[in-house]
């Protein structure tokens, strides 16, 4: 993918090659036009996908205590492997139906962006190679790290795997007064895991990689023959397009713009001081033992920023641990003259090991060596960081409070995220929900009942649950509306929302069945028979969740609210889980914001207004 820009001469503009891609920076308010050309051709052929995709079948029931969900996810996450026609082996795979022959059509998404539906990357308006899509960035938003991704319909997931992303950095007047570290001392650290090509017969016990790249996915077949495949997650972590990389680190303060660039995989970063560390060469640390976090330094990670921009005040997360599902951003502070001569490490520890063993997921990132010299530096910690943040509130009566403001007037957006297993289906789907009208009967399937705090129960069916079904829900240009989304089972997801940002409102918890479903939602019948009762606390809404954001990983049993104001833009945009996998296999929907002079044409106004 190349791209030519009209950015005004006092715009930074850098290229670093590789991956990510280049990383452009803007200012605030001070539009941008890219071009987005698609370069993937040669000698006038489109080019197809630069690594290969295959699909591990089903394999049989690993002994008991082994590490892995089960024997094909295991073996899909192994280091190395190949397609069959490549040559033959335990570790040779069939190809994923129809990869082969897939040739590079791509649209581009700013995520994160304020920007009209035309230039958002609607995932339908993908362009050939030798085509360019103009695309105009009004920059109408705070600083923030934002980042540029491919987002084609139902590949997504591949383009994205083979380098489509890179970041996106608005500055402002507010960010510059607070002389945060820069130039060498600001790390943009896109991180994602990725697996590699080996080549066939190597001796036993080795292992010798080709050079490319390995879409490596777990299969499985559900009970009426369907078959599906696990979200990809691969066994090494790269940064910025190097695995496990080594960045040497004066002792002062520097600033980590982390995004979790995978494509399923949750990470919670934190920082350890790996310099006196050993490990028994056959024996493994999982994330769960209590010597994982020995050498954890929990007051390392200082937040200061989260999607949409800078939070109020510094934050120290509990435990020194950043949660960040697929698509979110964290700006963070490290204060390294604390570990002079030193050398730490960046981990993910979700689901991970410390001297990780086959099928285990290594819970290494990347390594810092801090310089023993002392240095000059003349950053302080601010107290304050970011003076236009007003926190979001939603009053039992129902109005909104923002800020000063009263606001008695916006739109709800009611979305479901219910397990695998519905009539037969291998996947989690998303449903976009419609409350039914008094009287109107509910019939025995696909009903949600839940029951709000004050008593009252709302009924639902579903309005649509593909994204080429009718489009559903319509917002006014300048609406507010609070999104609800009810988590009903089956693995966390991270939701993404187009077109603006929003702050969480509420976090609620449904008690969770065996399976880790709700143990009201009956999967016969898709439906809850009866109302889901009235949710207890959730995990809290820490000073980073409630930062302007535009993605969140919300939990099986959860019910999420957050609050997004519509103005600024409008046309269409799209809403879905950030697992690529899933997003490609349809937990994607449209929705609408358009002037309120047309609205008051439209025939219906979907969003259900208080």
């Amino acid at each position: 993918m190349q791209f030519h820009a009209d950015i005004p001469p006092a715009e930074a503009w850098t290229y670093e090659g590789g991956l990510p891609g280049p990383t452009i920076e803007v200012q605030r308010d001070r539009a941008v036009r890219i071009d987005w050309e698609n370069g993937l051709e040669r000698d006038g052929k489109a080019l197809n996908l630069p690594y290969d995709v295959v699909r591990v079948p089903a394999l049989p029931p690993l002994p008991p205590g082994q590490p892995g969900v089960n024997a094909n996810f295991r073996a899909a996450a192994l280091p190395g492997g190949r397609a069959a026609d490549k040559g033959p082996g335990e570790d040779s795979y069939p190809r994923l139906d129809h990869t082969a022959e897939l040739t590079a059509a791509t649209v581009v998404h700013l995520h994160g962006a304020l920007t009209d539906g035309h230039n958002d990357g609607w995932a339908h308006n993908v362009t050939l190679p030798g085509g360019v899509t103009r695309c105009t960035y009004p920059n109408r938003q705070e600083s923030t790290t934002l980042w540029y991704h491919d987002h084609a319909m139902a590949v997504t997931r591949f383009n994205v795997f083979a380098g489509l992303s890179g970041f996106y950095i608005i500055r402002d007047e507010q960010e510059a007064r607070l002389r945060l570290p820069s130039g060498e001392r600001e790390l943009f650290l896109g991180i994602a895991d990725r697996n590699l090509e080996s080549e066939a017969g190597a001796p036993a016990g080795t292992i010798k990689f080709t050079g490319r790249a390995l879409y490596k996915q777990a299969g499985f077949t559900g009970s009426t023959g369907i078959k599906g495949e696990i979200p990809v997650s691969a066994p090494f972590n790269m940064v910025n397009g190097k695995i496990w990389p080594t960045k040497d680190v004066d002792a002062c303060w520097y600033r980590l713009r982390l995004l979790n660039g995978s494509s399923s995989r949750i990470h919670r970063f934190s920082i350890h001081d790996t310099t006196d560390e050993k490990f028994t060469p056959t024996k493994d640390i999982p994330s769960t033992d209590p010597a994982f976090g020995a050498r954890r330094k929990t007051d390392a990670l200082v937040v200061i920023g989260t999607d949409g921009g800078l939070l109020p005040a510094p934050f120290i997360p509990q435990d020194g641990i950043v949660d960040m599902g697929p698509g979110e951003r964290v700006d963070v502070l490290v204060d390294f003259s604390k570990y002079r001569g030193r050398t730490l490490e960046l981990r993910n520890e979700n689901g991970t090991a410390l001297n990780a063993q086959p099928g285990q997921a290594d819970a290494s990132v990347m390594q810092f060596r801090v310089d023993d010299r002392r240095v000059l530096d003349r950053f302080r910690l601010p107290g304050v960081l970011n003076g236009e943040y007003v926190r979001y509130r939603h009053t039992d009566d129902g109005k909104l409070i923002i800020g000063d403001r009263v606001i008695d007037h916006h739109a709800h957006a009611w979305v479901a995220v219910v397990p695998p297993g519905i009539g037969g289906s291998v996947h989690p789907e998303m449903w976009e929900l419609r409350e039914l009208a008094e009287g109107e009967g509910p019939g025995t399937t696909e009903v949600i009942r839940v029951t709000r705090a004050d008593g009252k129960v709302l009924t639902f069916k579903p309005a649509a649950k593909l994204f080429d079904e009718s489009l559903t829900i319509r917002f006014s240009e300048g609406d507010w509306a609070v999104w609800n989304i009810l988590h009903l089972g089956g693995p966390a997801h991270p939701m993404h929302i187009h077109m603006t940002e929003f702050q969480m409102l509420n976090r609620w918890q449904w008690p969770l069945g065996p399976g880790g479903s709700v143990p009201g939602f009956n999967l016969a019948t898709a439906s809850t028979p009866n109302p889901l009762p009235v949710p207890g606390a959730g995990r809290p809404v820490s000073p980073m969740t409630a930062g302007m954001k535009d993605t969140w990983v919300v939990q099986s049993g959860e019910w999420v609210q957050v609050l997004g104001d519509f103005t600024g833009a409008t046309g269409s945009f799209m809403y879905h889980c950030h697992i690529l996998d899933h997003e490609d296999h349809t937990m994607m929907r449209p929705f609408t914001v358009l002037p309120k002079s047309i609205m008051a044409f439209h025939d219906v106004h979907g969003g259900g207004h208080h």
